[in-house]
């Protein structure tokens, strides 16, 4: 596997676990891309397709200038997720 696809989908899944597990609530603002850049090691291409799949997942909003914050109801939608693979 490609490296930066590698790194781009590990940290879309822990961004989703700490939204899963609470760490992250509704309402709470999920790392920049920049914080993600530093926490995972990746480019910036990289960060930001980050948080473009956790809108096209339906986890997060951008608010322009303010940042993404995680929606009411993602952290069900997640268990829910997580509760089918097992």
């Amino acid at each position: 596997m490609h490296p930066s696809r590698s790194k781009w989908r590990h940290a879309f899944r822990v961004i989703c676990d700490r939204i899963r597990t609470g760490e992250l609530a509704a309402g709470d603002r999920v790392p920049t891309v920049h914080e993600l850049m530093q926490e995972f090691s990746m480019s910036n291409t990289v960060a930001q397709k980050v948080h473009r799949a956790l809108r096209e997942a339906g986890l997060v909003e951008t608010e322009p200038g303010t940042g993404s914050y995680v929606l009411e109801g993602a952290a069900e939608k997640l268990q829910a997720a997580h509760e089918d693979d097992d």
